[in-house]
């Protein structure tokens, strides 16, 4: 049957403060609780006979569920399985833009960070909402089913193995840079011998700059600029070819 649990904005009584740090808060028998999605707080008071959400967002989630469990402990793992369906499915759609960012990276086809750097921020967001609620997994587990802890388990490693792999991500895109960078070296290399002949007849002006003319029309310059500037030739017509020009 669909799930109706009570729902109260956040009381005064509620230790939000302390929660925000601890996650989980127990005093007497009642445990005062964060969980988080897409890095937005969802608080909730628990106890072995009673369960009470403080977030709009999550009251709504549970309440289209349907619960074959109602008490308290049927609903705190039903809360569990919503959440990780929720950080699996974005989890899935993170993993599947990792692989096409990966391709475009290596491709050539990423001149800046700003993809990187976006879906780094939202994989680091994934990872800190399961991070949260293993973390509450572990300090509820008596409440909890074995079957429910793997699972919260089993998504944090996931998340895990996630941002581990999205680290690589900049790895490869510096490298690529740099590949980019040696690429450019290379041209400007060869395009600066395409001023070799402009050196050369330097070289003769400071040799004799009084008398340029005769200089230049003597068979011994001609002789060493002829070498020069067949070579300029070839290799204006090599990086023509090689669409360097």
């Amino acid at each position: 049957m669909k799930c109706k649990i009570p729902f109260v904005e956040l009381p005064n009584s509620f230790p939000k403060s302390d929660v925000d740090v601890y996650r989980v808060l127990e005093e007497d028998g009642k445990y005062y609780i964060r969980l988080e999605l897409d890095g937005k707080p969802m608080y909730l008071t628990f106890s072995a006979n009673e369960i009470v959400l403080h977030s709009k967002e999550l009251y709504e989630m549970v309440s289209r569920e349907e619960i074959d469990d109602y008490s308290p402990l049927g609903i705190l793992d039903e809360i569990f399985y919503i959440i990780l369906y929720q950080l699996g499915t974005k989890r899935t759609q993170l993993f599947l833009e990792f692989d096409n960012l990966f391709d475009l990276i290596t491709s050539g086809k990423i001149k800046d960070s700003k993809r990187i750097i976006l879906l780094r921020k939202r994989i680091l967001t994934n990872y800190s909402d399961s991070t949260v609620i293993y973390y509450v997994s572990r300090r509820l587990s008596k409440f909890l089913s074995a079957e429910s802890i793997e699972d919260v388990k089993f998504n944090y490693e996931r998340a895990e193995l996630l941002v581990t792999r999205s680290g690589d991500l900049y790895n490869i895109y510096l490298t690529e840079v740099q590949n980019d960078l040696n690429e450019i070296i290379k041209k400007l290399t060869s395009i600066s011998f395409i001023f070799m002949p402009i050196t050369a007849i330097a070289s003769i002006y400071a040799v004799d700059y009084t008398n340029v003319y005769n200089t230049l029309i003597n068979w011994q310059s001609l002789i060493f600029l002829s070498p020069v500037l067949i070579l300029t030739v070839l290799l204006v017509i090599y990086l023509r070819r090689i669409k360097w020009l």
